[in-house]
């Protein structure tokens, strides 16, 4: 059996106001844990920096995440994959560690990405609140819902939100076709995926050119401008 009042103790005062924060974040029943990321290293990190203390000793006082709160946690999500980096971003992180790797990594060894970790933040930040008010009488509490890190299915049951935004860019629209005189529904990248020619593709002028009023207005004007001249 844990003596509970030594070991807190042991800890301090602070640490213990950082644990639900901890937890919750860190993984539990309602909350999922980040891979291969357990509360023993989470917990000597906080234990290290005082940043990170605070932030988790916030997380769950109110029903949103501050934002700096959230920056202090996202520097201390790098730290937990890359314990000497100086990168505060989880993008950033991503970004450097898979091209360190040469992208031979797994997606389960790199950080999420700030959209994620939000999400997830979101989602321990709630379970932490309803358990810093477990001894309120009849605490009012929002739907996991309302901004929260879930949503809900049609029928009305929850399900985790992952993301808020997408998983990557839209791709569609960063093609670009090599047309050399024309082009043509049959070979033109750009007209086979339903999009218009742009300034980064080779042709330029041709009729499937997407058409800028205000550019044209404007050529319009600077053309009259050297005729008067």
């Amino acid at each position: 059996m844990i003596d509970v009042g030594k070991l807190a103790a042991v800890l301090g005062s602070g640490v213990c106001s950082a644990l639900p924060g901890l937890h919750a974040w860190s993984g539990c029943d309602t909350v999922s844990a980040l891979a291969s990321q357990g509360k023993i290293k989470a917990l000597k990190l906080v234990q290290a920096n005082d940043l990170y203390l605070q932030a988790f000793t916030d997380l769950g006082s109110s029903w949103n995440v501050p934002t700096d709160v959230f920056n202090s946690i996202q520097a201390f999500t790098c730290q937990l994959y890359a314990r000497n980096t100086k990168i505060v971003g989880a993008n950033s992180l991503r970004y450097h560690m898979f091209c360190a790797k040469k992208g031979q990594i797994e997606s389960g060894q790199l950080p999420p990405c700030e959209d994620s970790l939000m999400q997830h933040t979101l989602r321990a930040n709630y379970q932490a609140a309803i358990w810093r008010r477990s001894l309120e009488n009849l605490p009012d509490v929002p739907a996991p819902s309302a901004g929260h890190g879930w949503e809900l299915y049609d029928g009305g049951s929850l399900k985790i939100r992952w993301m808020a935004g997408l998983p990557a860019p839209d791709v569609l629209n960063l093609i670009s076709c090599t047309c050399r005189r024309t082009c043509r529904p049959s070979d033109c990248s750009c007209i086979l995926n339903g999009l218009k020619c742009t300034v980064v593709c080779k042709l330029q002028g041709c009729s499937n050119m997407v058409q800028d009023d205000a550019i044209v207005a404007q050529d319009a004007n600077d053309s009259d401008g050297d005729s008067d001249d």
